[in-house]
This record gives structure tokens, sequence and C-alpha cells, in this order.
């Protein structure tokens, strides 16, 4: 039983060093082909810190925990979830990376209704819960923020992309087909991780890049807006 465990603990031990180890060659392969993209993650994830630090630092900040869902936001999804997209590009998890960027857009979608539909409630859970009740589907959400920011379909155009090319077994399906026929390759994110990115992950690596872009943009008018109408 000791040399088993032994065993166990030497396996993952060599097993972390792997993964650090596809870390730091993808990180120096992402520099040196996709620099774009990192720097589009890192800014994401200082744009998360910059309002965290706004919220903190505002003399209702304990009160705003409790009350407001767009403290949970920031606290709870934005901060967390922009860090995990940096961490998971690193190991080539890039279907994961798309997933937590939608998660963080549909959560900054409800968390704004949230707060405009129930201001009365102290509790950002109950103000949430509320919301769930009334049963909306995320893409009429997704339609009315951006009528109420001006931004029409942009939205909802950026969730529709993320969920049907990147969340569904549909949309993972066709991207690994798509990659066999056309470069005769399988990305390395259907196969194991963590694995070394190639020149063919590029295409991938790029759109995540351009749709973080686009998540920031959101992001940033619909903050304004928040901290305009809420004196936020």
């Amino acid at each position: 039983m000791v040399e088993e465990t032994k065993g166990n603990s030497t396996a993952a031990a060599k097993y972390f060093d792997y993964i650090i180890k596809v870390m730091r060659e993808n990180e120096e392969f992402l520099r040196k082909n996709a620099k774009e993209t990192c720097d589009e993650v890192v800014e994401l994830m200082n744009d998360a810190i910059d309002y965290v630090m706004h919220a903190v630092k505002r003399k209702e900040s304990r009160k705003d925990y409790v009350n407001r869902s767009m403290a949970f936001f920031l606290h709870h999804i934005l901060m967390p979830f922009s860090y995990a997209i940096y961490v998971d590009l690193l190991v080539g998890n890039i279907p994961a990376c798309f997933m937590e960027l939608r998660l963080m857009l549909e959560s900054l979608a409800k968390c704004y209704f949230a707060d405009l539909k129930y201001p009365d409630r102290t509790f950002f859970q109950e103000r949430l819960e509320l919301l769930e009740a009334e049963d909306l589907s995320m893409s009429k959400l997704m339609k009315e923020l951006g009528k109420e920011l001006g931004f029409e379909n942009d939205f909802v155009a950026l969730w529709g992309k993320l969920s049907r090319d990147w969340i569904h077994t549909k949309g993972i399906m066709d991207r690994v087909v798509s990659q066999v026929i056309e470069k005769s390759d399988i990305p390395p994110w259907a196969l194991t991780l963590p694995m070394n990115y190639k020149e063919n992950d590029l295409d991938a690596v790029d759109e995540l890049r351009k749709y973080i872009s686009q998540f920031r943009t959101l992001l940033t008018t619909t903050m304004e807006k928040y901290q305009q109408k809420f004196d936020f």
C-alpha cells in the first residue's frame, strides 16, 4: 500500500511538472504567434481588477456586496473567470475559454436586469431568483439588454456565436471534423490536456481574441450605464 501510494504520488508529481512545462511552451508559442490574443486576455483581467477595485473603494461597498447583483458579478464571476480564461488558454483548453466567456456574458445580463427590476430587494440572491422566476429565455434577455444599452443585437449575436460554435455538442463536433478535413489534423484540445499548440490552432486562438474584444466593449458600455443609472 505504501509503495502504491508513493507510486501514485510520483506519477502525480510528474504530471504536474508536465503541465507546467506545456504551459511555459504554450505561453512562448502564443507570445510569438498570437500576441494580440494574449494581450486581449490580460486586458480582460485588468478590466476585472479595475471594476472590483472601484467597487471595494466605495463607502457603501459592504452594503453593495450584499445588495447588488452587479457586485456579485464583479467579485465572483468576472474576476475569477477572466483569470480562468488565461489559465485554460495556456494549457490548450480552448473550449473552456469560450464557455467561461459565455458565462460572463450571461451573468452580466442577468445581474444588470436583476438590479434594474428588483431594486427594492436587499439581497442579490433574491433579486436573481426573482429574475429567474420570470422564465425569460437567455436570447430574449440578451435582446432586451441590447435595446436598453443601444447596442441592438450585439449582445444576442455574441451569445449566439459562443453557444452555437463552442458550447453544444454539435459545435464541438463540427470544429473537430472541420479541422480534420481542412487541415488533416485533430485540434489538441479534442485529445487530452494539457497539449502543445500548433500552427493549425491559431485560427481558434484568434477567434477567442475577437470574442473577448467584443465582450470587453459590451462590458464597458454596460458598466458605464450601470454606474450612471445606479450611482455605483
